[in-house]
């Protein structure tokens, strides 16, 4: 995590700076920036070369170089963690980019003195520290060490699934994971945008041993938090004949539509689709007449593919539902083996997985009653 950011001049003139914790006593930011720019100076006349980065105790120091403009610009980050350094490189590198982009004209002429200009950065700060997953990062650390059902987190880079780093309290196959989820990242994203015209901003799988995979969709990296909740149906999904190859009712679809015609649905839900693996509708409903998705529910059947085979991957496992949340809408599938099931409703009615879990459960459990 970055703890500080200094934007400084070769002159030693403090343009910008930013402290992730907020101290009660002020800091004498105009104090360290000079020492910081002395330092520099030193190895630069002394030594022939620039300083990129020093080790204290517990803190690194990072220095970055800007030269393209009039005034020439030090970028300078502090962080007490030695796994963020390859992250922090990377973020660097765009902080750099959008100041200078933002100030262009003001750092072509010499320096006036006037630095107020420069507080408007705070809010571009913001939006890459969020782009990159940060924001969340702390916090997620803090509740995977306290134990529970929170597992692991991963900042996934989202097009060469580099990964930047990853905190976790059990096994994560690196390989797998750098592999799959862009994978399932790029189907989602394409169904939302070719279909509905909106961005996917997180996928939720969910096996029926009840092991879960978040991942948060960033401009720059892919959150990819895991979590092992309680309820585990994989001997009753298992058990169910429905759910068989074999089942007699996988060549009567109309025999199973009238099975699903018997099921209580939420009321959040706003249309319903049961589908066969070839994207045919095999029975529809819908609770709202504003939601008529039936063009581009055939069209899920390439993400719960890729869902599946994410699930047996990493978890030899067999899938239970995924989730897609984009601007406006959510869809849900249940995976039948056979069929699936899509349901259809607003992001703000499906944005946490407890909720999302609870709906699904609900439906199986209705499916096995009356298939008991």
């Amino acid at each position: 995590m970055i703890d500080d950011l200094y934007i400084i001049t070769d002159a030693g003139q403090l343009l910008y700076s930013w402290h992730l914790k907020k101290s009660e006593v002020p800091s004498d930011d105009d104090l360290l920036s000079g020492f910081l720019t002395a330092l520099d100076s030193f190895a630069s006349v002394e030594r022939g070369e620039d300083i990129k980065s020093l080790k204290l105790k517990e803190t690194n120091i990072i220095f970055e170089k800007s030269l393209d403009y009039q005034q020439k610009l030090t970028f300078v980050v502090t962080t007490k963690n030695d796994e963020f350094i390859e992250l922090i490189h990377s973020i660097l590198q765009d902080i750099i980019d959008n100041f200078t982009g933002m100030f262009k004209d003001s750092l072509n002429k010499e320096f006036d003195g006037e630095v107020t200009r420069f507080k408007s950065f705070s809010k571009n700060l913001d939006i890459i520290i969020f782009s990159h997953g940060l924001d969340t990062l702390l916090e997620s650390i803090t509740q995977i060490n306290k134990g529970g059902i929170f597992k692991s987190i991963v900042l996934l880079e989202p097009k060469g699934g580099h990964i930047f780093y990853i905190h976790a309290k059990q096994f994560v196959d690196k390989n797998k994971l750098s592999y799959l989820i862009p994978l399932i990242v790029n189907s989602a994203k394409f169904l939302y945008q070719n279909n509905l015209n909106e961005k996917a901003n997180w996928i939720l799988l969910t096996t029926i041993r009840n092991e879960n995979i978040l991942v948060e969709i960033r401009e720059k990296n892919l959150i990819v938090k895991q979590y092992q909740l309680l309820d585990n149906i994989e001997e009753e999904f298992l058990a169910l004949d429905f759910l068989k190859s074999k089942d007699k009712s996988i060549k009567k679809p109309k025999k199973i539509a009238e099975k699903f015609e018997k099921l209580i649905w939420d009321s959040r839900i706003k249309q319903i689709f049961l589908v066969d693996l070839m994207g045919k509708i095999i029975y529809s409903k819908s609770f709202d007449e504003n939601y008529n998705y039936s063009k581009f529910v055939p069209e899920t059947i390439s993400v719960l593919t890729s869902s599946k085979k994410v699930c047996e991957e990493i978890y030899n496992r067999t899938l239970f539902n995924t989730s897609i949340g984009g601007d406006k809408l959510t869809t849900i599938s249940i995976n039948f083996n056979n069929f699936v099931l899509t349901m259809i409703g607003k992001v703000e009615d499906f944005n946490m997985f407890q909720t999302i879990q609870e709906i699904c459960l609900n439906i199986f459990l209705q499916i096995k009653q009356i298939y008991l």
